[in-house]
C-alpha cells in the first residue's frame, strides 16, 4: 500500500478513473468502413460531375510555334478592332449537317462583300471531329453546310480573307441539340 498510497496522494485528486461503458466491436468497425467508403462515393461522384461538366482542355500540336505566334495574332486582332466590322452568324440543323449564315458589316453598318468566308466546327478536344464549311455568298450573305456535327460543345471559327490577307475572325462558343426524333 506504499506505493499505491504515495502516488494517490503525490498526484492529487485531479485524475480521475475513466470507464469505456462499451467494448469496440465488429458492429463498430463496420459502420466507421461504411461510413468511410460513403464519403468516398460522394467525393468521387461529385469530382466526375465536374469533370465532364466544364470547359475541357486544348489541343495543340506544337506549342512552341503557338507561342512564338502569339505577337502575330495580337496584331491582327488589333487590326480586326480598328477596321470596326461585325458579323451575325446563324445555324441551324439541315439534313445531317449544319448549315451556317453569315453577313459580315463594317463600321457604318454596310454589308462587306468581296470576302472568301469559312466556318469551322471545332471540338473542344478532339481535332479528329471538326467539321469546316466554305461559306458561299449571294452578295450580301454567306451560307454553307458543315458535314454532320455531332450534339455538344463546339466553337464556331468564323474566318473572312480576301486573297491571303485575314481580314475577320471570331470565335463563337455554342451547344449542338441532338435533333434526332424521338
Amino acid at each position: 500500500m506504499g506505493l499505491q498510497g504515495a502516488g494517490a496522494g503525490a498526484l492529487g485528486s485531479g485524475l480521475e478513473k475513466v470507464v469505456v461503458s462499451e467494448q469496440l466491436t465488429g458492429r463498430h468497425v463496420l459502420a466507421w468502413l461504411g461510413a468511410f467508403f460513403a464519403v468516398m462515393f460522394v467525393a468521387n461522384i461529385a469530382l466526375i460531375y465536374f469533370a465532364l461538366h466544364t470547359l475541357h482542355g486544348s489541343e495543340l500540336e506544337n506549342p512552341y510555334d503557338a507561342s512564338q505566334a502569339f505577337n502575330g495574332r495580337v496584331a491582327a486582332a488589333r487590326a480586326q478592332d480598328e477596321r470596326g466590322w461585325k458579323a451575325d452568324v446563324l445555324t441551324r440543323a439541315e439534313g445531317p449537317g449544319e448549315r451556317v449564315m453569315v453577313e459580315v458589316h463594317d463600321r457604318a453598318g454596310a454589308p462587306v462583300s468581296d470576302l472568301e468566308v469559312t466556318a469551322r466546327f471545332e471540338h473542344p478536344f478532339d481535332a479528329a471531329k471538326d467539321r469546316q464549311a466554305t461559306l458561299a455568298s449571294d452578295g450580301l450573305n454567306y451560307e454553307g453546310v458543315a458535314t454532320p456535327v455531332a450534339p455538344g460543345r463546339w466553337t464556331l471559327v468564323i474566318e473572312a480573307t480576301r486573297g491571303a490577307e485575314r481580314l475577320y475572325r471570331s470565335e463563337n462558343k455554342l451547344m449542338i441539340a441532338d435533333t434526332a426524333p424521338n
